[in-house]
């Protein structure tokens, strides 16, 4: 069962590329609703993986999840003026969840550089991945 698991995982057959998620994104900046629900569906899967892992590695609860992806999503949503599309998406929603997961008290400090340094110093100390 774990080998489907990993096939799927790593398959990149119906993953959108970098590209195609900013054009999303843009989207969304353009207050575009097919787009952005086309958005959100995307992210969501990303953000309940995330937050799976870290309910396997025991930093969290199961019941934690939905409400930590609700406000991942709301964090991506406020971000957007701060929204870079010259760096990789992927990396700017794990980013997103890591600073959720940590309880970043305003959401935006998610999305300031200097801030994703100092939480990237806390997760250290924290030994959060």
């Amino acid at each position: 069962m774990a080998e489907g698991y990993r096939v799927g995982c790593l398959s990149t057959a119906e993953r959108l590329g970098n590209d195609e998620l900013h054009a999303l994104m843009d989207a969304v900046v353009r207050r575009d609703k097919r787009e952005s629900l086309r958005l959100f569906a995307t992210v969501i899967p990303l953000f309940i993986a995330f937050y799976e892992g870290q309910v396997q590695a025991g930093r969290i609860q199961h019941a934690e999840t939905a409400s930590l992806v609700q406000q991942a999503l709301k964090a991506l949503y406020l971000g957007q003026p701060r929204y870079d599309p010259n760096l990789p998406f992927r990396s700017w929603i794990l980013d997103i969840a890591r600073s959720t997961l940590l309880g970043t008290p305003d959401a935006e400090a998610a999305f300031d550089p200097p801030a994703s340094v100092a939480t990237r110093n806390r997760r250290e100390a924290l030994h959060v991945t």
